[in-house]
């Protein structure tokens, strides 16, 4: 039936009776004047600072790094591993609206149109003005744009500053995180960058597991609930929910959403930014500078 309805659209879609909506809000000349006024992203390194002296003051707060990904999830649409509902969208949305607090938002803007740091390309890390414009067409009430974080700081800076990538790494380290990501992670890889407590996401979908997730999640945490906390999350675009939720209960914790160089890091070459900086082995170098 379904099929059916489909058909019937396109035809009607040909002959001009029916439209199809447009997911993407049209940005005008003026709009965007001023977002290129205004909008300044942190670069990789500002940005590491700033999470750097959160967790060092023991500040409550959140590391959230919104890609495409997450936002057809937020507009109903699937992401490469996540299959989109309702429910979902809903809590997406309420992930990119969400304010306090030392919320360190970051968006996929690094771009000709709002500026990127030496060394972005096309697919890697750069995005095109078009799709910029998109991304922010449906996220700029979101938005504080004196406060507007890269979302690839630590897989830029594996590739083009690799000591201040180990310098914040071995940081991460030093604070015994939590770490809540993929279950095939390796063992070594894990005890390297975190500690032995995981727990474990699956590889896709991890949304379908949310509430098991959490649930496992606020039993650790609540261990040490009077301590401050360092909580790693790497989970796709679900993790940024995982965050949202953690963050409302009021856990004294603040919560780094890692990203695909930990899949470089496990010899998993997932993002074709990885290829073009040469590779899961070159990047697993970091590794052994960490001890």
């Amino acid at each position: 039936m379904e099929l059916i309805k489909n058909k019937i659209k396109a035809i009607l879609n040909f002959y001009g009776i029916y439209k199809t909506k447009e997911i993407w809000p049209k940005i005008s000349e003026k709009e965007k004047l001023f977002l290129t006024q205004n909008i300044k992203i942190r670069s990789s390194i500002e940005t590491l600072i700033d999470i750097q002296n959160s967790i060092s003051n023991k500040k409550i707060g959140a590391y959230m790094r919104f890609g495409d990904g997450d936002i057809f999830l937020m507009l109903g649409k699937d992401d490469i591993l996540h299959q989109s509902h309702k429910k979902m969208a809903k809590e997406m949305r309420q992930a990119i609206k969400y304010k306090s607090y030392n919320i360190h938002k970051a968006f996929p803007l690094n771009s000709e149109l709002f500026g990127y740091e030496e060394g972005m390309t096309s697919n890697m890390h750069l995005v095109s003005d078009v799709d910029a414009l998109k991304y922010l067409a449906v996220t700029e009430s979101f938005i504080d744009f004196k406060n507007i974080y890269t979302p690839v700081a630590l897989h830029y800076l594996a590739t083009f500053n690799q000591e201040a990538c180990i310098e914040f790494l071995r940081f991460l380290k030093n604070t015994n995180p939590i770490f809540v990501g993929n279950k095939s992670l390796k063992p070594e890889v894990l005890r390297k960058l975190f500690s032995e407590k995981h727990i474990k996401t699956p590889e896709a979908n991890s949304y379908n597991e949310i509430d098991r997730i959490e649930k496992e999640l606020v039993a650790e945490l609540d261990k040490n609930k009077n301590v401050f906390q360092v909580v790693v999350v790497a989970m796709g675009c679900p993790g940024r929910i995982l965050q949202k939720r953690i963050l409302k209960k009021g856990f004294n914790v603040y919560l780094f959403d890692f990203g695909s160089l930990l899949d470089a890091f496990n010899d998993d070459n997932t993002r074709l930014w990885i290829d073009l900086a040469g590779g899961a082995v070159k990047l697993k170098s970091i590794l052994n500078k960490l001890d």
